[in-house]
């Protein structure tokens, strides 16, 4: 609907009194300049012009060449429109976007899938070549390409425009790992991994570029930004290092142990490390730990664990990941006071508590001191290099598995 009436009110909405909200809403649209609910008056009863009725599907013409230039130049006219991270790419020339598709069976018509820059506009499309173009921006060699198209195909969009200043990650299991060379061990979520930094480098690209680019303050409205979404962390599990009972992701996710496959995680926001657990306070430091960070509105949570820290945890009783995700998702709560006092709750939650979903309808008649648990989207992913018993818990949920061979 890309003549659909918009009106605007001023931000930001938290931490604002009843007098300023009202203000806002008394107010003018800050875009337009005009009293603000004389606009949505306007809005709902003037009759649609001719621009407004049109119907069907808008088509985006898509230039595929710009013609030649100096290097300086493309840099430079890439940089201004934003389709580069603002580092120095790799030229995507024919030849080099020819030799990248090479690595792959698909046709490079083929649409791989599609992102959206916010859940509230639409979805872009994208195809192999649209793909291989990004992969060879970002320094991927052809051995990589297959792995990158997985990762497409997850529509797992790195760059989210949300003002939350949202990051993904990505995890790989199966034998592609040591194909590949990528990092389980020691510096994995870093760059002291060169495919994982490649292929990561492909994706932010990717997730940039086939929304139609991502444009501070325009299409990106991460207030801050965040440091984990320039070059998303691509990296292993650690398999070895897997106690008995422990099964990869990619096995608790209905794959076979030899299934080469991928992993997305998105809304990364922030993360938190802590030493090893002492067995006299486990349970209230694990709460206190993972309970910590980030709001209690967004139900994921990533556990990165170093195989050092998994004895003690077998000790408190968890012979498998599943055994540690259930304790998480029942114990790891906030009094019902507190929840409904946080910010993002009250802007996603309340209104569907009040109109009768659940749980929240529920929640909402608990006693204020009632616990809530509101953990719904918990993995445990085993990395590291065992050079100290620190393990992670990140604010990160689950998206999708993808396998790679499928994009060979």
């Amino acid at each position: 609907m890309p003549a659909l009436r918009l009106a605007f009110t001023h931000t930001p909405v938290g931490g604002k009194t009843r007098k300023e909200l009202d203000a806002y809403i008394a107010g003018e649209d800050p875009v337009t300049k005009r009293p603000f609910m004389d606009e949505i008056a306007a809005y709902l009863t003037s009759p649609l012009n001719e621009e407004e009725k049109k119907t069907g599907v808008v088509k985006r013409e898509k230039k595929r060449l710009i013609g030649p230039d100096t290097a300086d130049n493309i840099q430079r006219y890439f940089d201004q429109r934003f389709w580069t991270d603002q580092l120095p790419i790799i030229m995507p020339t024919e030849e080099r976007v020819t030799a990248m598709l090479k690595a792959t069976k698909h046709r490079p018509d083929e649409i791989v899938g599609e992102m959206r820059v916010t859940g509230e506009r639409e979805a872009w499309q994208y195809t192999v070549e649209t793909v291989a173009i990004n992969a060879v921006m970002a320094g991927a060699r052809p051995e990589l390409f297959p792995a990158i198209l997985a990762l497409a195909a997850s529509r797992t969009n790195a760059h989210s425009s949300s003002t939350s200043s949202m990051a993904a990650m990505a995890v790989f299991n199966g034998k592609i790992v040591n194909e590949l060379d990528l990092n389980s061990s020691t510096g994995a979520l870093g760059l002291y991994n060169n495919s994982g930094a490649l292929i990561g480098r492909a994706w932010s690209l990717l997730s940039m570029n086939a929304t139609g680019g991502s444009v501070p303050g325009h299409t990106y409205e991460g207030v801050q930004g965040n440091p984990m979404a320039n070059v998303p962390a691509v990296f292993a599990e650690n398999v070895a290092g897997l106690p008995a009972g422990w099964k990869p992701l990619s096995v608790q996710k209905g794959f076979q142990p030899d299934d080469n496959v991928l992993s997305t995680f998105d809304g990364c926001q922030s993360q938190n490390t802590m030493m090893v657990l002492q067995d006299e306070d486990w349970e209230y430091t694990l709460k206190r730990f993972i309970g910590g960070l980030g709001s209690p509105q967004r139900g994921g949570k990533l556990l990165l664990i170093d195989p050092s820290v998994t004895p003690p945890l077998l000790r408190f009783g968890f012979d498998s990941k599943e055994k540690l995700i259930k304790w998480v998702k029942e114990n790891v709560t906030v009094p019902k006071y507190h929840y409904w006092l946080d910010q993002e709750v009250i802007n996603y939650k309340l209104g569907p508590g009040r109109a009768g979903r659940e749980p929240y309808a529920t929640w909402l008649k608990l006693p204020e001191d009632a616990p809530i648990p509101y953990l719904d989207n918990v993995e445990v992913v085993v990395v590291g290099g065992s050079g100290n018993i620190r393990w992670s818990v990140n604010e990160c949920a689950y998206r999708r598995s993808v396998k790679v061979d499928d994009w060979r």
